[in-house]
């Protein structure tokens, strides 16, 4: 995906994966003892050590990446009070959408319970996290819930930016808002969802330079995309983006998009995600704002309005009276931190997709 989905949930083929993967963290999280202790209190209501296991392993299966966040003492405080927020928030939804929530439980359930079935580590994964459907499916009907209370909060709060603050943000930076079309085939070094390593960095870049000179001598994009190509979002369409928002890439792939040459292959481009071999087959420069296209104005104006829902979310949390009392733990090693960035708000999800996608902010709605 080439902009991130926001609060996306992972689809259960990715359960195996993510279950092995903090198979580890999860285990290292809980207590030896059966006695769960409080570590977090707030107006109506406590969290314990054993609530909070539970939803990480709920993570695990839903959000590899967040949850491995969750494992990090010193990220784990903010976890804990961003899950309160999500329990409280997602009470608050119209009844309409409550039902809309239990359906989504529903199907999740049965999901799930095939998963169990098929897939042995899922049913381990659950097992040793003393993880029940039942609470899974609670876990996501309350995650589904809050979607809903955030995306309308969201297109509640979006009304109220005013033209002058749109103005005023694209001002910041007038390239963001150029409409690009690009072609690229990614040589990934590590794989988004695990961080497991898929080539070395040089190996990635000889294999980019080698990709790169098929394209020159007349190479078919949608062959070799589908060939070379670890950017599910695009190998299957000649690693085509079309007409999209600069903003959404990550830096260096935005860069090459609003500098290249148009109709020329570049140089390999490097990010996060490894190399990409990039085309830029059209350019619309936001030459002013005057002539700022309707559907960048309101990219700016989401933007803006996440910003203001994130600061309502945080009032929201200090109206709660959290106090958080962690015991402390020992940081995991290194190599078992995420290299992806964290998610930004309470429940918010990161893409795994190994798009140059930017990094997710907590905009109430999907580009």
């Amino acid at each position: 995906m080439l902009h991130h989905k926001r609060m996306s949930y992972r689809r259960l083929a990715l359960l195996a994966l993510a279950a092995v993967m903090l198979v580890a963290l999860i285990s290292g999280c809980g207590k030896k003892d059966n006695k769960a202790t409080v570590i977090a209190t707030y107006t109506g209501g406590e969290i314990t050590d054993k609530d909070f296991d539970k939803y990480v392993a709920f993570q695990t299966l839903m959000n590899p990446q967040s949850a491995m966040y969750m494992s990090i003492p010193q990220l784990k405080e903010n976890f804990v009070k961003q899950y309160i927020v999500t329990k409280v928030l997602s009470k608050e939804i119209p009844e309409d959408k409550k039902k809309e929530a239990k359906t989504a439980a529903d199907n999740f359930k049965k999901q799930l319970e095939d998963a169990m079935k098929s897939q042995a580590e899922v049913k381990k994964h659950l097992e040793d996290s003393k993880l029940s459907v039942k609470e899974a499916v609670a876990y996501f009907e309350e995650l589904v819930s809050f979607q809903s209370y955030y995306s309308a909060k969201g297109e509640e709060i979006k009304p109220t930016i005013k033209d002058e603050e749109i103005k005023a943000e694209y001002e910041k930076a007038p390239s963001d808002y150029n409409i690009v079309t690009v072609r690229h085939i990614l040589i990934g070094t590590s794989d988004p969802q695990t961080g497991a390593e898929l080539k070395k960095d040089d190996e990635a870049l000889k294999l980019a330079k080698e990709v790169k000179a098929q394209l020159e001598a007349g190479g078919d994009w949608t062959a070799l995309a589908k060939e070379y190509s670890t950017d599910t979002g695009s190998k299957d369409k000649g690693g085509l983006y079309e007409k999209q928002l600069a903003k959404g890439w990550v830096e260096e792939f935005k860069k090459a998009a609003n500098t290249q040459a148009i109709g020329v292959v570049g140089d390999p481009v490097k990010t996060e995600y490894g190399y990409h071999i990039m085309k830029v087959e059209s350019r619309e420069e936001a030459s002013s704002y005057d002539k700022l296209s309707d559907t960048a104005k309101d990219a700016i104006k989401t933007d803006l309005a996440s910003t203001k829902l994130n600061e309502f979310l945080t009032k929201e949390q200090d109206t709660l009276g959290i106090k958080v009392t962690l015991p402390k733990e020992e940081t995991p090693s290194p190599s078992a931190s995420p290299s992806a960035s964290g998610s930004k708000s309470p429940g918010a999800s990161p893409s795994a997709s190994p798009s140059p996608s930017a990094s997710p902010s907590a905009s109430s709605s999907a580009k």
